[in-house]
């Protein structure tokens, strides 16, 4: 026999750690969608595209695709093609919960659109049977993630009905408005909103008097004194005053507590504090966006209280789902 093909003979001592190694070579066929790649743009393949030929894939180009290996053998199919080349196959888990609800379809459209964003709204008043919709409104679909989790109220009296795609955020965002359904119907704020007075009184002077309708510049000014409560929160002396959309916020803190920031400033030497007047300003009420000006002689003064009102600002706006 050639020397190269003769056996060898290892006679290790007792005890001694012995370490084999066989080398063998792995290999995966791609096969499917992903073993066709289309031609380019030269010379050499336009006559190939015009006779709708296929180029094959040329060594160095990324391929990407799901690795299947069984029974010592590997392959590499597109997602599409695993059921044809493989044993596996593709499904998805749909999931349906219904959750009790005896609030107003109102109530919850305004929870959903103050904790969620890009909401889409579908009515229905044909699937209405005139018993179970109090309200009128029909069945109402409501729709987040890309249609992926939908919330139905009006089909069924009393309940409502969460449908969602299983996924990591699907059943995130599932939780969570399951959540706000159950809030929705037991909060004071779901109870102010149904609730009715006794005092028939009062309830025919209202009407008499046309009624009762929210004012949007109290609602806005609302909106203000929750931002001068956050500053006072913060910075403890802040003063406010209000001119209908416009709310302007006079901050002053002691300069000897901000570790010498200011030392040098004349103007503000003479009383020890300094001062930081912030505007906060909707122009067409709240339906736009508001327009904070931050004004001070101390950048870092005026940095920290930008920064509050942002953040008062974000943490009351919807959460928007991508």
């Amino acid at each position: 026999l050639p020397e190269n093909k003769r056996p060898t003979i290892a006679m290790p001592p007792n005890e001694v750690e012995v370490k084999l190694i066989f080398t063998r070579r792995r290999s995966a066929k791609v096969m499917g969608k992903l073993a066709e790649a289309p031609a380019e743009d030269n010379d050499d393949t336009i006559a190939n595209q015009n006779n709708n030929k296929i180029a094959e894939p040329r060594e160095g180009d990324a391929v990407r695709g799901i690795l299947v290996t069984q029974q010592n053998s590997s392959k590499v199919v597109a997602p599409e093609d695993l059921s044809t080349y493989t044993p596996l196959r593709v499904g998805s888990v749909s999931s349906r919960l219904h959750v009790p609800f005896v609030g107003k379809i109102e109530t919850l459209r305004m929870f959903l659109n103050e904790m969620f964003r890009g909401i889409d709204e579908l009515q229905d008043a044909s699937m209405d049977d005139g018993e179970d919709d109090v309200e009128g409104e029909g069945v109402v679909t409501f729709s987040m993630h890309g249609g992926q989790v939908k919330v139905t109220a009006g089909q069924t009296k009393g309940v409502a009905t969460v449908e969602w795609d299983c996924s990591s955020v699907g059943d995130v965002i599932a939780d969570s408005v399951v959540a706000l359904i159950m809030h929705a119907q037991s909060s004071a704020a779901s109870i102010r909103l149904t609730g009715r007075p006794c005092a028939h009184r009062r309830k025919k002077q209202r009407e008499e008097e046309g009624g009762e309708e929210m004012d949007p510049e109290k609602t806005t000014e609302e909106h203000l004194r929750a931002l001068h409560q956050a500053l006072k929160d913060q910075f403890l002396c802040v003063e406010a005053t209000y001119e209908a959309h416009k709310g302007t916020f006079e901050v002053k803190i002691d300069a000897a507590f901000n570790d010498g920031i200011g030392d040098d400033k004349d103007g503000e030497e003479d009383d020890g504090a300094l001062v930081c007047v912030a505007t906060v300003e909707f122009e067409d009420g709240l339906e736009s966006t508001a327009k904070i000006t931050v004004e001070s002689e101390d950048e870092k003064l005026a940095s920290n209280v930008r920064a509050c009102l942002q953040n008062v600002a974000a943490a009351s706006a919807p959460i928007a789902i991508d």
